[in-house]
């Protein structure tokens, strides 16, 4: 009976399944096409495109027979509900997710990447699909009868989401692991308690037909998904060690404060509260952030601390720097989080200058108190890996655990970009800098790191192959900054790509008695 079911659907819905291969082949075509460097290509449109189409061509493929309501046929003619339910489930993956995973792999083969690995990094991408767009959906076209219900139902779950962020917005509460790699914490709570309501609507529907109930259910879970980004900090870090089941170990590492390393020295045109470019957050998110950070009025102020215990070589990354000012009667004056903090050891012992924003009002109020200054780190230690190099002009390689990796100046003559292509998740943590081959001169190393502690693969957009990169400065227009491995030099430049695997979580607790935040305001030069 389910292939019958399937065969019936087949019928019915063959234009818009073959509209959606359609769409799938070409996004792929258009990917694959663009290469390395995408040139300004509409990435996040067309996936969004996809996702959409797939998820109206699920709604209509329920509502052939749809659950609510008594004047469907299929109630009343000798089909098992089970039937029912497995025959929507099956011409989902087959026809909804099999062009999509057909495009995967063939974007993978295409790109010269092997069977296995393609198919792999296909497969991981499908089931995230399935368990985060298929049975959704499905759940969802259930509690209604109609395109029109779905549309009226779709409104209200935007509305909900959209209310959610205009409410955490004017409440100012942003989410503690965003931009960290404990983001997939909140992510996973969310996905696992939609997928739990997909299988509860499912069974109320298929085999009870418990509308109310259903959708009350549903609801409930929206509600609770919209609050997952809000998880608190530590919530989310015992999670992962339960999740990852990992333990924290005690390799030495000690952070102290720093007095004798003195105030920090501004480079000329720097800011030392302003963010850097980095993947994920472009120019545009960067000039908006740092532009909303000098409207603020705060003030920055930069403790010297001392990190030693680290193996050369390696890279210590705060996740997350919880700062508390406490005056002289124990009472907090502020509380926040500082700037970033990102170390790759050269030696066993380093000094780092951490940048902490203070409100202006605050500030000006408080800078010539003693405070009792509390830092809590939330470190990762990332552990050095293969190392490779590419020239900086036209380079191409391709580079087990990083991926298929390209290099371009750019065309104002200024940066050297770097991009990759690898089948699956990107690596953790990448480090890249420019070097003159013949001399060894290198310019300042740039990061890519963009950390996420998953041990769940696989992801959804755009499709299977990861895509990321960076640039490289070699020129500076303004003439603030002058460079070791200059343009005249990138002929016998390349550059060199070393990759970081995340190998450790540790907390480290620094306080400073009796500090005056006047004493410690950068200097300029």
């Amino acid at each position: 009976m389910v292939w019958h079911i399937v065969k019936k659907d087949w019928r019915l819905l063959w234009p818009l399944v073959t509209a959606l291969a359609v769409l799938d082949g070409l996004l792929a075509w258009t990917r694959f096409s663009a290469g390395h460097f995408f040139n300004g290509l509409p990435i996040v449109p067309g996936s969004l495109l996809q996702l959409l189409a797939a998820a109206t061509v699920i709604t209509l493929l329920v509502h052939q027979d749809p659950i609510p309501g008594v004047c469907q046929d299929w109630l009343v003619r000798p089909v098992s509900r089970r039937d029912m339910f497995l025959a929507k489930l099956l011409f989902a993956v087959l026809f909804v997710q099999g062009p999509w995973w057909t495009s995967d792999l063939l974007q993978g083969l295409a790109n010269g990447f092997p069977s296995g690995q393609s198919a792999a990094a296909a497969t991981e991408c499908a089931v995230w699909v399935l368990v985060t767009l298929t049975l959704p959906v499905l759940a969802f076209a259930a509690l209604t009868a109609t395109t029109t219900e779905t549309l009226v139902a779709m409104l209200g779950v935007f509305a909900a989401m959209l209310g959610s962020v205009i409410v955490r917005s004017l409440l100012g509460a942003t989410s503690p692991t965003a931009l960290t790699g404990f983001a997939w914490i909140p992510s996973l709570v969310r996905q696992v308690v939609m997928l739990a309501a997909a299988f509860a609507v499912l069974i109320l529907q298929y085999r009870r037909r418990r509308t109310r109930t259903a959708r009350a259910l549903f609801a409930a879970a929206l509600l609770i998904g919209l609050c997952a980004p809000q998880l608190p900090w530590r919530a989310a870090l015992r999670l992962d060690q339960v999740l990852t089941a990992s333990s924290p170990v005690d390799r030495g590492i000690v952070v102290a404060f720093a007095p004798d390393a003195g105030r920090f020295h501004l480079a000329p045109g720097q800011r030392i509260d302003d963010i850097v470019e980095k993947p994920g957050f472009g120019a545009a998110d960067v000039a908006a952030e740092n532009q909303r950070r000098r409207a603020e009025g705060a003030r920055t102020v930069s403790m010297p601390v001392r990190v030693s215990g680290i193996t050369p070589g390696w890279r210590l990354l705060a996740d997350r720097i919880e700062v508390r000012l406490i005056d002289r009667g124990g009472h907090i004056v502020h509380q926040g989080t500082g700037n970033d903090f990102e170390l790759r050891a050269a030696s066993p012992e380093t000094t780092h200058h951490q940048g902490i924003r203070v409100p202006g009002a605050v500030f000006a109020r408080v800078q010539s108190d003693p405070l009792d200054l509390e830092l809590e780190y939330s470190f990762t230690l990332f552990r050095a890996g293969p190392t490779y190099a590419l020239p900086a002009r036209d380079g191409d390689q391709r580079m087990p655990g990083v991926g298929w990796c390209e290099t371009r100046v750019n065309d104002a003559g200024t940066h050297v970009r770097f991009q990759c292509l690898q089948p699956g998740e990107r690596p953790s943590c990448l480090a890249i800098v420019l070097e003159h081959a013949p001399t060894h001169a290198r310019n300042p190393e740039v990061s890519l790191c963009v950390p996420d502690y998953s041990t769940y693969p696989g992801h959804v957009l755009p499709d299977a192959l990861s895509r990321f990169g960076g640039a490289l400065p070699f020129y500076d227009p303004s003439g603030l900054a002058a460079y070791p491995v200059g343009g005249s030099q990138l002929a016998d430049a390349q550059v060199v790509v070393t990759a970081f695997e995340p190998i450790e979580h540790l907390v480290r607790r620094v306080r400073i008695p009796a500090v005056r935040l006047q004493d410690w305001e950068p200097l300029a030069r």
